[in-house]
């Protein structure tokens, strides 16, 4: 036998191996992190989400490879105390189902996400969005303005971007070997590399146990794994379309930033800040970019900041409303 059948046996045997692992994991992920929440179908897409509490809804939508367990091992709990809160798995992620290449996009996603509160009966939801995210959020509320109460933004990657792909994502976004590599090799690396990454989405901050195990059980499950280059490459395009209409914007920004984020840096946060017609820039000194599993108090302390504003801003328009109903009703 030559050295080249060797290798080849040897290559077969490290693939057939590390997809029994990979099956393992995703299994052991699948267990610990079931589809608990009701599903509902906008166009065609099945959406799964978790429903927490009640009152004033709160929409929360997380980023690139997470799920809505990235909220339930973080902020669902504290915020459902206040209100009611829904965290959604976006297309592709989580246990919603996976969308077409074409679908890869900011604008059907918040359109999907729009479709589903009106069917849940959520009137005028906070959005808040993590991270890409954020992204989704602002889309939503540039075509929704009128449906939503607010947008808060932690960490958003909300302006353009250059694309910068790790070279795990490399491999996976490649058509002909996407589905060997995120069946076999990628899941236990990326879930090595992983770990690092979550260092530095808390740093300076530890991470927080139960936000590693959910974050990293989810992230690397195949499916979401080959799914993150495209909405990487989509997504880029896209805000610089959103980016142009920032200014215009007629529904408040709450900006949550981490001063140490290496992710997103508070540079981009107050450039985004400035470019809004209306908005509120927080920046955290000791926080970085993955802030509502490191801050969990301070975000909900933004939350509940933002629907007293929301609630503030409604009163007067209740009022006005009730005062031509009973006018009419007098003249009568």
């Amino acid at each position: 036998m030559t050295w080249v059948a060797v290798g080849a046996v040897l290559f077969g045997l490290l693939l057939a191996g590390s997809a029994l692992l990979t099956l393992r994991l995703v299994r052991r992920a699948e267990a610990d992190y079931p589809p608990a929440g009701p599903i509902v179908e906008v166009d065609g897409v099945r959406l799964h989400y978790l429903d927490r509490g009640r009152g004033r809804p709160v929409i929360l939508i997380h980023g690139l490879r997470g799920s809505a367990y990235d909220f339930e091992v973080s902020i669902s709990e504290r915020l459902a105390r206040y209100f009611r809160v829904i965290a959604f798995d976006r297309p592709g992620h989580g246990y919603s189902a996976s969308v077409s290449d074409d679908q890869h996009s900011l604008f059907v996603e918040a359109r999907q996400l729009h479709a589903a509160a009106l069917l849940l009966g959520l009137e005028r939801p906070l959005l808040v969005g993590y991270s890409l995210g954020g992204a989704v959020a602002m889309a939503y509320a540039d075509a929704y303005p009128g449906d939503v109460a607010g947008v808060i933004t932690i960490a958003g990657h909300v302006m353009p971007y250059q694309v910068h792909l790790g070279p795990l994502a490399f491999f996976a976004k490649r058509p002909l070997i996407a589905a060997v590599s995120s069946n076999t090799l990628l899941v236990p690396v990326g879930r090595m590399l992983g770990r690092g990454i979550l260092k530095r989405a808390c740093f300076p901050q530890p991470v927080p146990p139960s936000y590693s195990r959910a974050a990293l059980s989810m992230a690397l499950r195949p499916r979401t794994f080959r799914y993150a280059p495209a909405e990487l490459r989509q997504s880029a395009g896209e805000l610089r379309e959103l980016a142009q209409r920032y200014g215009s914007l007629p529904v408040p920004v709450t900006v949550l930033s981490g001063h140490q984020d290496t992710f997103s840096a508070t540079k981009e946060a107050r450039y985004f800040h400035e470019r809004l017609a209306d908005s509120t820039l927080v920046v955290v000194p000791d926080g970085g970019h993955a802030l509502h599993a490191t801050h969990p108090h301070l975000v909900v302390a933004a939350v509940r900041g933002a629907i007293d504003s929301a609630i503030a801003r409604e009163e007067p328009l209740i009022a006005a409303v009730r005062v031509a109903r009973d006018g009419v009703g007098g003249s009568a």
